[in-house]
């Protein structure tokens, strides 16, 4: 029987990315995901280090100068309720940049890990992307949607 060879991140990850600075207008990046379909956006520095990932989930809901997941949700759905709070909240946005919103404990992957580690990483912490990192510096994302494409047999 043939032995089967482990299939590392680099060879399923995405290499063509988008990413921001720091400074990025919160309108900015929201328009970024929105036309260009994504999900997340790293956060890199002029290096391509990674300093944090924006999320749809940092961008969906805030209150002023606290990101999504500091919010609590009793408080989360009483705003729902109140369109003029709401309508507050999403005006100030204009006013924040990346920094301001990323999650900055980034866990990330190296291209020469196995795909399954990388699987179980997402699974684990209920990601939907992981920035992959090689010497410090962002090179790649691997996402659900690349685990799903390599299922498939799509490259």
């Amino acid at each position: 029987m043939e032995e089967l060879l482990p299939i590392h991140v680099k060879d399923v990850m995405s290499k063509d990315i988008y990413t921001v600075r720091p400074d990025t207008n919160i309108q900015d990046i929201a328009r970024m995901m929105t036309e260009r379909h994504i999900r997340s956006l790293p956060v890199v520095d002029e290096d391509q280090r990674v300093l944090g990932i924006i999320t749809e989930s940092d961008l969906f809901l805030k209150e002023k100068g606290m990101p999504f997941s500091a919010v609590k949700l009793p408080s989360l759905f009483q705003k729902w309720v109140d369109p003029a709070h709401l309508a507050e909240i999403y005006e100030d946005a204009s006013h924040h940049t990346a920094a301001d919103v990323m999650t900055v404990d980034v866990i990330s992957v190296g291209p020469d890990e196995t795909i399954g580690h990388a699987a179980l990483l997402l699974f684990k912490h209920d990601f939907k992307t992981l920035p992959v990192v090689e010497d410090g510096r962002l090179v790649g994302l691997i996402s659900r949607v690349d685990f799903i494409r390599f299922l498939s047999g799509e490259e």
